[in-house]
């Protein structure tokens, strides 16, 4: 999920022109406890602000994403197969894909003002196919009797 926020930053950065956002330190804060929910506020509050702009209907509702944001903070990754690890690590990834796809439909609604596909990148691919395989090796191991 910081990867997302630290690209998505820069796209913001690009159509304000606002050279002050950081993408790198934007994405790195998404890790610090209590400054990761004003950065996920501040995130989607940036993509509503030019959904607005755009005359874009789509919002993404900036609390919504802060909470998500600390639900998957608080469940981060933990390596082992005991049945509350492997809940804890199922909210992780439910939590941080649903925000990262509700943040990137609202991108999405406005770049598609600009005449810009939706963005699936190559790191978007990776990473869902490291959290799908992780996934895949956590259950199986606990399946198996686990460590």
């Amino acid at each position: 999920m910081p990867i997302w926020f630290g690209l998505t930053w820069l796209e913001v950065r690009r159509e304000t022109g606002d050279e002050r956002m950081m993408p790198l330190g934007h994405a790195l804060a998404t890790l610090v406890p209590g400054m990761n929910a004003w950065i996920a506020w501040r995130h989607f509050a940036a993509i509503n602000a030019l959904a607005e702009k755009a005359g874009v209907a789509v919002r993404a509702d900036p609390l919504s994403a802060a909470i998500g944001l600390v639900i998957w903070w608080l469940t981060f990754t933990h390596y082992s197969a005991d049945p509350l690890f492997l809940l804890l690590d199922a909210i992780e990834l439910v939590a941080g894909t649903a925000v990262v796809v509700y943040g990137q439909r609202g991108l999405n609604a406005f770049l598609s003002t600009r005449g810009v596909e939706e963005h699936i990148v190559q790191t978007d691919m990776m990473a869902l196919a490291i959290a799908g395989t992780y996934a895949l090796f956590t259950v199986v191991g606990f399946l198996q009797g686990g460590p």
